[in-house]
């Protein structure tokens, strides 16, 4: 019994000393993370706010958080779970992950599509306004779910966004239906631990716009497909090397890892690129020196590093400038879009003179304003099924 006893003291002192251990190595980690975090605090913001900026810092800096992650989604896999985080997460019978929430109906979209309404109403007679809608990664008559997980319904919400824009004249691009007579593997339109479609997608997506365009609005865009024919570009394949918003939060070890595939022209280009994240900076090239961040590519070892997605266009800033030097006869459009927008707005971009990007959760000025002043042929709204919310559609609410 006394043995038993001092069995469980010394285990129980071990123990004791691991957590006094990694407290110490936490606390030298996270000092001076918390004082810079302290110092940029904005006190005239309510409580609230602060608070959740300094447990953010702490949260995303704990010593050896990654290889928690790992371990958890490790386990969630050797335990056959299709859900994680109370079901924030679940994964198709695929093995895909995706993002959902329990709910009997779809989001009422109506609101959303009167302020896009009310856009194209104010800019009538300027610029023309459309819609290109992304495709879901829920593939209606291909993505499967176990019993009991849940669905969002965004494609249902999606369906009566494009009704409500029928009804207001706005013409739309729905690369849902453009999807299910594509040919396209389904298998692998969009990535495993991501919520995004791949670059292979977007690059598809593009030359169905300019499809769509020449037979809606009669414009002559690549009429011979050389824009659109694969062997006129470089595609790089990196082998599991990319983790997604969902990878990063289940882990490497739940769902896998992504690879990830670089596409760029191997044809003569020359741009220039701008954007409000760095107002200083002026990339000037051909397209993948201008338009793609290839250093984090080539710097990040570990699939936590970097979203290799955001390696087009250096992500989203609140607003984006290319100019396609090569292009002086072609199109001047405006983005207004969510991040599905990034890779396709870079290969769209070779058929134009001038691409702009307005992210709405960031961008702060005047819409209507700076879209007159920019002289747009077409404005472009390019907002995915899952973020059809207000959010996004910040403009346009009278």
């Amino acid at each position: 019994m006394e043995k038993l006893k001092g069995k469980k003291i010394v285990t129980m002192i071990l123990f004791l000393m691991c957590i006094f251990l990694y407290s110490a190595i936490n606390i030298k980690k996270e000092l001076p993370v918390l004082q810079e975090t302290f110092e940029k605090l904005d006190f005239s913001q309510e409580l609230k706010k602060q608070i959740q900026s300094v447990e953010s810092a702490v949260n995303d800096n704990v010593a050896g958080k990654y290889y928690f992650i790992d371990a958890y989604g490790y386990l969630q896999r050797l335990l056959g779970k299709n859900e994680e985080s109370n079901f924030e997460v679940v994964k198709d019978t695929e093995g895909k992950l995706h993002y959902t929430y329990f709910t009997d109906k779809p989001n009422d979209t109506h609101e959303v599509a009167k302020r896009a309404a009310n856009l194209k109403k104010a800019l009538e007679g300027e610029t023309k306004v459309i819609y290109v809608l992304p495709p879901e990664k829920y593939i209606k008559g291909h993505t499967k779910f176990d019993r009991g997980l849940p669905y969002p319904m965004a494609n249902e919400a999606a369906d009566l966004f494009v009704e409500y824009l029928k009804d207001y004249d706005i013409p739309c691009l729905d690369l849902r239906d453009s999807l299910r007579t594509s040919g396209l593997d389904m298998t692998e339109v969009f990535y495993t631990t991501d919520h995004h479609w791949k670059i292979e997608t977007a690059f598809w997506a593009a030359s169905c716009f300019d499809q769509w365009m020449n037979e809606t609005f009669g414009e002559n865009i690549d009429p011979e497909g050389f824009y659109k024919e694969k062997s006129n570009y470089n595609w790089i394949t990196y082998k599991e090397i990319s983790l997604g918003s969902m990878g990063r939060k289940t882990g490497r070890y739940y769902a896998g890892v992504d690879d990830f595939t670089l596409i760029y022209p191997k044809f003569e280009t020359m741009y220039t690129y701008v954007n409000s994240l760095q107002p200083d900076l002026k990339y000037i090239g051909r397209f993948e020196e201008a338009l793609m961040a290839t250093p984090m590519i080539r710097q990040s070892s570990d699939p936590f590093d970097a979203d290799m997605y955001m390696s087009y266009l250096y992500g989203n800033p609140a607003f984006s400038h290319i100019e396609n030097m090569n292009e002086e006869g072609g199109l001047n459009i405006c983005f207004i879009k969510d991040s599905f927008a990034v890779p396709f707005a870079a290969f769209t971009s070779l058929r134009c003179h001038t691409v702009d990007m307005i992210d709405p959760r960031y961008f702060e000025e005047d819409y209507v304003e700076t879209l007159r002043q920019g002289d747009y042929d077409y404005v472009i709204l390019m907002v995915s099924p899952q973020n059809l919310v207000e959010e996004f559609f910040p403009f346009g609410e009278k």
